[in-house]
């Protein structure tokens, strides 16, 4: 297990939670319990990622979802990185998810609508950091 010390360089409040860009360009989106993400929400994630960063930054993502929480299937196919031109680049992606429905639901997604990075589920936000920075640094 890789251990890493994250520290806080930015923090910011959104709709549906809060945006934190840590030290080692790891950036963490902590969703709000009971909310569904559309398009709009979206959006509103990767405006404030390219505010935190600067939008050319690559990047590993963790996303760690609240209880209840829903995505849109347009929202999950979005490509907004493209249709906005944002040259960042996310190296892999982690996902938190606290319930076993969702995490069945999400895995099927992930292997349904494929992405250019490597993304796995996780139930351990402390497995999914390590995950992600040996993603980023294979030994």
């Amino acid at each position: 297990m890789v251990k890493v010390d994250l520290e806080i360089r930015v923090r910011k409040t959104i709709s549906i939670g809060e945006v934190i860009f840590y030290n080692q360009d790891l950036i963490a989106f902590y969703f709000n319990d009971d909310i569904t993400i559309g398009v709009a929400e979206v959006k509103e994630m990767v405006y404030v990622t390219r505010e935190l960063t600067g939008g050319e930054v690559d990047l590993l993502n963790l996303v760690v979802t609240g209880e209840r929480n829903n995505i849109s299937t347009q929202a999950f196919s979005y490509d907004l990185f493209k249709e906005l031109n944002i040259k960042q680049r996310t190296v892999a992606e982690a996902v938190v998810i606290k319930n076993l429905p969702t995490r069945i639901m999400a895995n099927f997604y992930y292997k349904a609508i494929r992405r250019s990075f490597p993304v796995k589920v996780f139930d351990s936000e402390e497995d999914a950091v390590s995950w992600l920075f040996s993603s980023k640094c294979p030994d």
